[in-house]
């Protein structure tokens, strides 16, 4: 019971008209040919680390075979994946149970003490290795997946060493992100086709950049390691960051497989340091080939997730420097392309959620990201004002007249008002982001300065069409009888298209016109 994932059909995959499981070599070919459909025993959170590790593999054994073509037959992929790692012709590195625990497992290090005793932590299923933080945000139980397949472990076990946090003392997280409450997002573009032609398009990229990479972050050409579980750790010692390969695949915590009775389990223990030894200064700036970062720090996702405002400052290169695979490349076609986001948003003892956001941008928008024009950006923090101007200036005040049922002077600081206003402004925001990309994309792809005013006017046409959808909600909110009520529900409407024609008076000349 060894689990070889070199040559023994292991990963579940599906294909258009079948299913069927793969080595990790055929699961590469295929994805090269663009052939998957779906990977079937991968939970959301999983994709990420998935993704990130085939491509950081693909990337790595086509830059030590000195190859700039990504092959489709698994023999060759075989091959080259053993180039990675030829002080092990057993193909332990690539085996999930390997008995001899001086020698290197798949992701799990070599125990120098050779014993397998100094783990002392058991756990008797995959779900109960994974990411703790994430079981509560997908509603799974710990310790539940008791019909686990090597599959299943391999997953949980990749998503511990490559995504986990601080939990604790000696329960270090990965180098990769700006502290140990933080999270590792995930940032890309992604050309027209299936998985597959998403990660064939990102290991030809990091291939191609990879020397360069390595010298805008500051890691070595050649020689630098690059699958860290190769190396022996006694949970004291530390491997320096500027040592590595840039896109080296790091662990986290001190894991080995073993099987008994014919059951996988694992064992593991805590660990005096942290593996990586990285500079606190750089704030998780590793040159992670997905994450975007500013002047002094990587970005770490929050329970907001990737809304319309966080992304526009994402696109915004004077606010963030765009991950290397978030670029748009020429070879990315001209069909336009997916900006897919990913992120695990973490916290001190819990999570704030699982989000992923796909946004597909047409050609023109595309060239514009890829073409160092900061256009897209410039459009897309004018739209985000505008936003910030209806809600803020038109919608809160017409709610906070309503709910103050129409006093001659409003109280900006009436506490009980604020809280009634408060959901249909998150309902306001939740409905801008619906629509404020393909706004955005309409005013950047009109072809002169007209039409991008037109495109302009519609989407405050819109605006104010959502403000006041989310007005006319609020009204059930008030009191049914009283007075007043009707009154304060006309001072609250003119209040909403008073304000809003202040802020955008072109708007109103044109309702004038139209009248």
């Amino acid at each position: 019971m060894r689990f070889n994932f070199l040559n023994e059909p292991i990963l579940s995959v599906k294909f258009a008209d079948s299913v069927m499981r793969l080595s990790l070599p055929a699961l590469l070919a295929a994805a090269m040919r663009d052939e998957i459909r779906d990977l079937l025993a991968v939970r959301p959170h999983q994709r990420q680390p998935l993704h990130a590790f085939l491509a950081q593999l693909g990337a790595l054994a086509l830059v030590a075979a000195e190859r700039s073509d990504a092959p489709v037959e698994e023999a060759q992929w075989a091959t080259l994946l053993r180039g990675l790692t030829p002080a092990w012709p057993d193909d332990a590195p690539w085996t999930l149970v390997v008995e001899d625990l001086r020698k290197p497992a798949l992701l799990q290090p070599p125990i120098p003490e050779g014993r397998i005793d100094v783990l002392k932590e058991s756990e008797a299923t995959p779900d109960g290795l994974d990411m703790l933080v994430t079981s509560k945000n997908h509603d799974l139980k710990a310790a539940r997946m008791t019909q686990a397949t090597p599959e299943h472990w391999f997953l949980a076990l990749l998503t511990l060493q490559t995504m986990e946090g601080f939990l604790g003392a000696g329960n270090y997280g990965i180098a990769r992100m700006n502290g140990g409450f933080a999270s590792r997002a995930m940032v890309g573009a992604a050309p027209a086709g299936g998985l597959g032609a998403r990660l064939r398009r990102d290991i030809l990229a990091l291939a191609a950049d990879h020397d360069a990479n390595a010298a805008q972050f500051a890691y070595p050409a050649k020689g630098g390691k690059a699958l860290l579980w190769l190396e022996p750790w006694d949970g004291a010692a530390q491997l320096q960051l500027g040592k590595l390969d840039p896109y080296f695949i790091e662990i986290c915590r001190r894991v080995r497989l073993v099987a008994e009775s014919g059951r996988l389990s694992a064992r593991r223990a805590g660990s005096a340091k942290a593996r990586i030894a990285a500079d606190k200064t750089l704030n998780g700036k590793t040159g992670d080939p997905w994450a975007p970062y500013e002047a002094t720090k990587v970005l770490t996702v929050d329970g907001g997730g990737f809304n319309y405002r966080r992304v526009a400052k994402l696109l915004d290169p004077c606010a963030f420097s765009a991950a290397p695979l978030q670029k748009v490349r020429r070879e990315d076609g001209a069909r336009g392309v997916t900006l897919h986001f990913l992120a695990t948003a973490r916290g001190q003892g819990g999570t704030d959620g699982f989000h992923e956001r796909r946004i597909p941008v047409p050609p023109v928008a595309a060239r514009l990201l890829g073409g160092g024009s900061d256009a897209l950006a410039k459009a897309a923090a004018e739209q985000v004002e505008e936003a910030g101007q209806v809600r803020r200036g038109a919608l809160n005040l017409a709610l906070l007249v309503l709910f103050q049922n129409a006093p001659d002077k409003i109280n900006f600081r009436h506490v009980a008002s604020d809280a009634k206003a408060a959901p249909f402004l998150a309902a306001f925001d939740h409905a801008v982001d619906r629509i404020f990309f393909d706004a955005l994309f309409e005013r950047v792809e009109a072809a002169d300065d007209d039409g991008r005013e037109t495109a302009r006017r519609a989407w405050l046409s819109q605006l104010r069409t959502l403000a006041r959808q989310q007005l006319d909600a609020s009204e059930f909110a008030t009191p049914r009888s009283g007075v007043r009520r009707q009154f304060a529900i006309a001072a609250a409407r003119d209040a909403l298209a008073a304000a809003f024609f202040k802020a955008f008076p072109s708007m109103k000349e044109a309702a004038d016109a139209g009248a």
